[in-house]
């Protein structure tokens, strides 16, 4: 008869730790996983793609290897040029929604009363779906029964040139997006020791002064943070134009067509895959040297101590 050998605590400790070690392991490894699926595959295949003339858009059976046409494609069609000048556009919303949300942030961290709900609903906008706040901008917009010509008293065409379709853009991304800045700079100033504002006021420096010589430099690293992550996304911005621009981006002189939506047009409504791997690759690159940049003059601004 055997008789089964009793574990120590060591050896059930030991065995514990593997588990856990085991589990762990899976557990870091499911988005490295993801990252592999999701970003690196597709990533290789456009830049092969990117390189081909595709016959049909998900195989590679009859593709053309025609090396940089599709890149010469690219940058001598108008439409190309106007998609990237109107993300550039765009990306102005990013500063701006910088200094409402410090400005705003600011405001909040005085000792108010109804401070707390007043940052709830400044953030709201940020967890709503963008599809539905386009749609609720678009009735505002409307030309004749939107809200706003109605207060103003007038017909206004929000939509109906390209510069107030920019304009008119601009701020609804401006309204939907600063709340988010507005939070984390929110918490940021919460760290800055109020010693230093109590010796600004004994020096005589006024409200303004403690701003730009305090605030600003305390909260220097979340605003570079909300600059290097809010420009990535404002260079892809895609739902925003394309539920506001209902015509595929060619009405109003094409200024609703971004560089994403570009691609997204070219690959899936003309069928010209490679194109649209070379437009995703050309945005790539400019988001890599404007991310390098940022984080190149960044030592010149923001203060970590």
């Amino acid at each position: 008869m055997n008789i089964p050998e009793k574990r120590t605590p060591r050896a059930k400790r030991a065995k514990r730790a593997r588990n856990e070690e085991i589990c762990g392991t899976i557990m870091a490894f499911l988005p490295v996983l993801r990252c592999i699926l999701f970003s690196l595959v597709p990533m290789a295949l456009a830049f092969i793609m990117a390189f081909y003339k595709m016959k049909t858009p998900v195989s590679f059976a009859g593709a053309e290897f025609v090396l940089f046409d599709n890149f010469k494609a690219i940058f001598s069609d108008p439409n190309f040029g106007t998609a990237l000048l109107n993300t550039l556009i765009y990306a102005v919303t990013l500063p701006v929604s910088v200094v409402f949300a410090l400005l705003l942030a600011s405001a909040l961290n005085a000792d108010i009363k109804g401070k707390g709900a007043f940052r709830v609903i400044l953030f709201l906008p940020f967890i709503c779906s963008t599809v539905a706040i386009v749609f609720i901008f678009k009735w505002l917009y409307n030309t004749n029964y939107g809200i706003l010509n109605v207060l103003f008293g007038q017909q206004i065409g929000w939509l109906d040139s390209p510069a107030m379709f920019r304009f008119s853009l601009i701020m609804m991304i401006v309204w939907s997006t600063t709340g988010y800045k507005m939070l984390l700079l929110s918490a940021s100033l919460t760290s800055v020791n109020t010693a230093y504002y109590e010796a600004a006021e004994i020096d005589g420096a006024n409200a303004f002064q403690k701003f730009i010589h305090i605030t600003v430099p305390a909260v220097s690293p979340t605003i570079f943070f909300l600059l290097v992550t809010g420009l990535v996304n404002v260079l892809q911005m895609f739902s925003e134009t394309q539920v506001m621009d209902a015509t595929g981006g060619q009405s109003v002189d094409y200024a609703g067509l971004t560089v994403v939506f570009y691609l997204y047009r070219e690959g899936f409504n003309y069928n010209a895959m490679g194109i649209a791997s070379a437009a995703s690759w050309v945005l790539s690159l400019l988001i890599l040297l404007l991310t390098v940049f940022n984080f190149k003059i960044s030592k010149l601004w923001v203060r970590y101590d």
